[in-house]
Formats: structure tokens, C-alpha cells, sequence
């Protein structure tokens, strides 16, 4: 599996993600968190948006999904925020949506295999 991000530390992530989620009103503990949890390893676990490319690489909204989804489960409730989110960056009600169900799949996916 490839590493978008091996050749980043964790602090250079979290300082590009605060930029991010102060610029957009995504509350910063959250990329605290996720950056240094222990349940995770976000330079070799987190891969980006799957499918489509980061806009920020790496960009925040598909971060946190990334983040909870390994973390805490795939549920209906992480993919809603990461919809929230894309719509904090500025994306359309109908491209979130389209992200939305697309991660909606994905779960269903991952769950019947």
C-alpha cells in the first residue's frame, strides 16, 4: 500500500491541518486528536480521499472521515460530517452529496466484505 504522506511528520500534519481547519471553522481540537491519537498512525493509515484526489494534500474533511472511520467504525453519522465538512470548504450541496453517498457505498462495502 502506498504512503501519500511517509515523508511527513506529525507535526508538519497537524500544523497543515490547523491551517486548514481555522481557515474553514472546523474546531481545531479535533485535528489535535486525530493527529496524535494513538489508535492510529495517520502517516502510514490515512491514504486520502479515495477516488478522488486531496485538494489540500492532505485535506482535512477527508482526514477527520479517515480518522473515524478507522478509529471509531464505519457509521452513517462520520460519513454526515464529512459531508458537513466538504460544505465548510466550500463545496456545493450537490457535490457533498455526491461524496456523501459515495462513502456510503464504500461502507457498505467494506462491510459485506
Amino acid at each position: 500500500m502506498k504512503q501519500r504522506y511517509k515523508y511527513w511528520t506529525k507535526e508538519q500534519l497537524h500544523s497543515h491541518l490547523v491551517a486548514q481547519a481555522l481557515e474553514h471553522g472546523i474546531p481545531i481540537g479535533i485535528v489535535t486528536e486525530a493527529v496524535y491519537s494513538d489508535k492510529w498512525n495517520p502517516i502510514t493509515d490515512f491514504n486520502g480521499c479515495n477516488v478522488v484526489e486531496d485538494d489540500y494534500h492532505p485535506y482535512l474533511p477527508c482526514f477527520i472521515h479517515d480518522y473515524r472511520w478507522i478509529v471509531y467504525g464505519k457509521t452513517n453519522e462520520y460519513d454526515k460530517e464529512f459531508r458537513n465538512n466538504l460544505l465548510k470548504f466550500g463545496f456545493s450541496t450537490f457535490k457533498a452529496t455526491i461524496y456523501y453517498f459515495a462513502v456510503r457505498v464504500g461502507s457498505v462495502y467494506f462491510k459485506l466484505k
